[in-house]
Formats: structure tokens, C-alpha cells, sequence
């Protein structure tokens, strides 16, 4: 059975592995199980959560803090749920474990606007946020209540990320029409190095999951390029494109890197995926996107729509030519590159996604070089999501009004097809999976702006059994919630109020430069590099 729910309140958002769920009412922050028992009901300012614009759970896993591969570990490190609320100029933090303990930033804005983004750092006890127009980015440390301060960094394209298990921060900055590279220390953020790059406006910075390698990929204007950094920033190799059929390209538009073997793909806007191997980082396999596909070794498995509205596979006559952008399109700019790389848990298989054929999904071999599934489907793909390192399980979602999603599975027979039961579906639609405590099922979950359903499905891809209520919340706000950093809001810091079972209060102190740091914090020496010139003074709250 598929179980369904429907959302009375305006927002809800459930934990990353789908045990809690939280919900935004009139005047309070509601918690409960994913079965629907109340776990505490947290106080909030009617007019705060009216202006609410951000909820975020601490996600451990996420790949932007280390990849998959930590999961473990971190359950270990970071025991507690944490989830934080903001509105233009305002963060509150809550831990679920904890009923005495809370944050609260004030006034976070200053005179620089709204807060354009904000999200958890590496642990639990940070978060970042992104002022307006990319001034500043803030790192607030919810263990010494003090913030420090970036400028000018690069908030619109993929800016930051945390090396795996160690947490030390990469971040590009802009600073008079150069880009910058800077590595910071986990914990404290004191600045390790600050590198200069020979890039003319940098798009992306990733930790390899193995936290051996840096890459930044570079605007599409300087064709392919792409710089591997060692982990302590020298710089170890340039690639240009060299080996590459066609050295003058349309630049780089993805790279993911390899969960288990540190191999770099980069996708790019002619159609294709460069394999680069590992610690060489030289071509070592490219993976081609034909508008018209013939692959007489294997099945092409398509769409099926009928009468009834029921969705299933069916094997594809060859050659098949999907519908390309440019025949879905409403503009005469259609789209073009490889949008989509998402490699499954052993690294072994990678699936991909060309904007110029937005309906196909195709699935490769590392090991073959070679595809070994493509599947074509009524509408454009909107995610792809691999199950987990045990099982190679892809969940594909397409932007289409029923709450279908889409399985495949090497060892299938064809892919499958589910539809859960939302009577008020809508264009807006998350798909996900969830952590399964059996090893013989898997939980998925599907959720509209109004409701939610999850469904147990088991390994040859028939639901079994209702798995309880969850929901995992997304919001219509501003430029959207899928955005890494939503555009035209803003940031700054201010007094902030750490609630244990006291209340500290904290203030600026910017102009005089003596550290005034509250002796029962232990703040040490300030930093004294320009970049970090930002103080704090704390006194205990009358």
C-alpha cells in the first residue's frame, strides 16, 4: 500500500533521512515522528513565521560537506537535528534533542539588505550566510557566538566546499576583477592560503570525496578549463582540452567527481562527458550524447502513456530520436550541455543528462566505457538520485503534473514506473528517497505543495506496504527553493542571542580593534588578516 497525507499548514520540511518532520503553523514550529507522534512544539512570533523565507535541516551526507561516503560518522560526531529558520533579516536555530537549547541572530541583515541565503557549514555549530549582491559571507559559529566575516564572495555560481571528514573550507572570492581561491581551517576558519587564480571568472569549486583534490572549473569562455589543486593549494594540473577531439569546445558546464576511485568527469556543452583519470587526470574515456540513438547491444526503454493515464516502459524501436530542447522549447535559445552526472555509490556507473535531449537519461559503465541503459521519457528530466553504495537504484523524476517516479535497476527485467496518490499534485513536485531500515525494500517519497506520500517499494519494484507520514518540504519563494542561493535577498551580522539555559546577548565592536572577548568563552587572539578584521564583544544579557 502507498500511504497519503494531506498538509494543513503552509510549510513543512522533513529531516534528510525522513524521521522527523517539521511544520511551519500560525504561530509555532511543530515537530513531530514520521508516524505522526508529536515530539515538542516550538514558540514563534506570528509575524516571523509570516515572513518565514528559509527552513533548513543540518544534512549530514550532503555532498557539498563531504559526499555520501562520511554518513556514518558524522551520525557519530553530530548526534542532534538541528533546524534553522530565517526571514529577511533574522535566524533562529533549534535543536530537536535539546528543548533548553536555541540561537538566535537579530537584525542579521544590517544595512545590506536581506539575507540572500543561508545554510548549515560543515557541523551542525555553523551556518553561512550570503548577504545581498554577494558583499559578504558571514560563518557563524554557534559554539564561540561569533561571526566572521568574507567579502565579495562568489555567491552566484557553486562558491564553497568542505573537504571530506576534516571539514576545511574552500571558497572563490572576487576581488578587483580577480578570482581568488581561500582555504580555511575547519573549526576557527583561520585563513591557511589565498591563491590567486589564472581563471577569468570561476564557476565551481569541489573537494574530491577522497579530500586528495581541488577542482575549480572555469567559464565556459576559456573553453576547457578546468584546475586540479593538491589539498594544501598548489596547483597540479591544467586541463585545456588537450586529447579532447574537439579542442575548441563550448567549455565546461558540470564536473562530478567519483565517490570511490577520485576519477573527475566534466560535462560539457558540446554534448559530451571527459573521463579523467585518476591522479593524471588525462583523458581517459569520453562519453558521447547523439540526438539519434542506435544501440543494437542493448534495450532503449521509452515512455509509455495510455489511455488511463498509466505510465510504464516499453522497449523502443532503433533508431530512436528523442524530442530534442529546441522541439520542447518556448524560446528560439535552446538549451545544449550535459546538465546531469550523478555517479552510483561504487563509482561504477554514472548517470547523465544532455539539455539538448532533456527527456533521456542515460546510464554508463566506467568499467566498459560504454552505456548499458537509456531511457526516454515523455517530459524533461528534473533530478536523478542513486539509492545507495549497496544497491545500484536510480530514482528519475520528470517535470510532469502526476506524481510519477521513475525506477530503474540493473538487475530488472525493464524499469518501472510508480505513481503514488496526491489528489492535488500540481507542477511542484519533490521526489526522494528515504533511509529504510529493510535491506529487501527501499522508501521513496513524493510531495506536492499541499501533500505528501511515501511508499515502500521492494527490489523488483512493486510497492508492498505504507511506510508512515513524511514530507519533505520545499518552498515557491523568491527565485526558488532548488537554488544553492536564492537571488535578490540579503545578509549581515549582528547581536545574537544564544539560549541555554541562560541567555547571552552579543554586540559590535568594530571600530576600536581591542579584543574585549568575554573571559567564560575562551575566544583567544583574533585574527589579524584583513580578510577577517571583523570583531565581536560579548557581555551577559541584563
Amino acid at each position: 500500500m502507498i500511504r497519503m497525507a494531506r498538509l494543513s499548514s503552509q510549510h513543512s520540511v522533513s529531516s534528510p533521512d525522513g524521521a522527523i518532520i517539521a511544520t511551519l503553523q500560525q504561530s509555532s514550529l511543530v515537530v513531530s515522528s514520521h508516524t505522526g507522534a508529536p515530539i515538542r512544539t516550538i514558540s514563534l512570533p506570528q509575524d516571523f513565521v509570516a515572513r518565514c523565507r528559509f527552513v533548513r535541516w543540518f544534512r549530514r551526507g550532503d555532498k557539498s560537506r563531504g559526499g555520501s561516503q562520511e554518513q556514518g560518522n558524522e551520525q557519530v560526531r553530530w548526534p542532534c537535528n538541528r533546524i534553522l529558520l530565517a526571514d529577511d533579516d533574522t535566524v533562529r536555530v533549534y535543536d530537536v534533542n535539546d528543548t533548553k537549547w536555541s540561537a538566535l541572530i537579530e537584525r542579521a541583515a544590517s544595512n545590506f539588505g536581506r539575507i540572500a541565503d543561508v545554510t548549515f557549514g560543515h557541523s551542525p555549530n555553523e551556518f553561512l550566510l550570503f548577504s545581498d549582491f554577494g558583499v559578504k559571507l558571514t560563518i557563524w559559529s554557534l559554539i564561540t557566538c561569533r561571526g566572521i566575516e568574507i567579502r565579495d564572495p562568489k555567491y552566484m555560481v557553486h562558491c564553497y566546499s568542505y573537504r571530506p571528514r576534516t571539514g576545511h573550507m574552500a571558497i572563490l572570492t572576487r576581488l578587483a576583477a580577480q578570482d581568488n581561491l581561500m582555504l580555511l581551517s575547519p573549526g576557527n576558519h583561520e585563513l591557511i592560503t589565498s591563491l590567486e587564480l589564472p581563471t577569468v571568472d570561476a564557476k565551481e569549486v569541489s573537494w574530491s570525496l577522497d579530500g586528495c583534490w581541488l577542482a575549480i572549473r572555469d567559464a565556459a569562455s576559456s573553453g576547457h578549463k578546468v584546475l586540479v589543486y593538491t589539498a594544501d593549494g598548489h596547483l597540479f594540473k591544467t586541463y585545456n582540452g588537450a586529447g579532447y577531439a574537439e579542442n575548441i569546445g563550448l567549455g565546461v558546464k558540470r564536473l562530478a567527481w567519483s565517490p570511490s576511485n577520485g576519477i573527475l568527469a566534466l560535462g560539457d556543452y558540446s554534448d559530451n562527458v571527459i573521463i579523467l583519470s585518476k591522479n593524471t587526470f588525462s583523458p581517459a574515456a569520453t562519453f558521447h550524447h547523439p540526438s539519434t540513438i542506435l544501440l543494437p547491444e542493448m534495450n532503449v526503454w521509452q515512455e509509455q502513456l495510455n489511455m488511463s493515464k498509466l505510465r510504464t516502459y516499453a522497449a523502443a524501436p532503433q533508431p530512436a530520436t528523442p524530442p530534442t530542447s529546441a522541439a520542447l522549447g518556448k524560446t528560439n535559445n535552446p538549451a545544449h550541455g550535459v546538465s546531469i552526472m550523478s555517479f552510483n555509490g561504487d563509482g561504477t556507473l554514472l548517470a547523465t543528462k544532455d539539455d539538448s535531449i532533456p527527456t533521456t537519461i542515460w546510464i554508463w559503465s566506467l568499467q566498459s566505457g560504454r552505456p548499458v541503459a537509456n531511457l526516454i521519457h515523455h517530459s524533461p528530466v528534473k533530478q536523478v538520485a542513486w539509492h545507495s553504495p549497496q544497491f545500484d537504484l536510480l530514482l528519475i523524476h520528470c517535470a510532469i503534473p502526476d506524481p510519477a517516479v521513475h525506477l530503474w535497476k540493473s538487475t530488472w527485467d525493464a524499469p518501472r514506473i510508480v505513481t503514488l496518490p496526491l489528489e492535488r499534485a500540481g507542477s511542484r513536485l519533490e521526489a526522494s528517497w528515504l533511509q529504510s531500515p529493510h535491506s529487501n525494500s527501499f522508501n521513496l517519497m513524493i510531495t506536492s505543495i499541499h501533500q505528501y506520500a511515501t511508499a515502500r517499494i521492494s527490489k523488483n519494484g512493486d510497492p508492498i506496504s505504507e511506510i508512515g507520514n513524511l514530507d519533505f518540504g520545499f518552498r515557491s519563494v523568491g527565485t526558488g527553493a532548488e537554488d544553492m542561493f536564492d537571488e535578490g535577498n540579503s545578509l549581515d551580522l549582528s547581536p545574537i542571542k544564544i539560549a541555554h539555559d541562560d541567555t547571552m546577548e552579543l554586540h559590535d565592536s568594530y571600530d576600536d580593534g581591542n579584543d574585549r572577548s568575554g573571559s567564560s568563552f575562551e575566544m583567544g587572539n583574533e585574527m589579524v588578516d584583513d580578510t577577517f578584521h571583523y570583531r565581536r564583544h560579548i557581555k551577559a544579557a541584563g
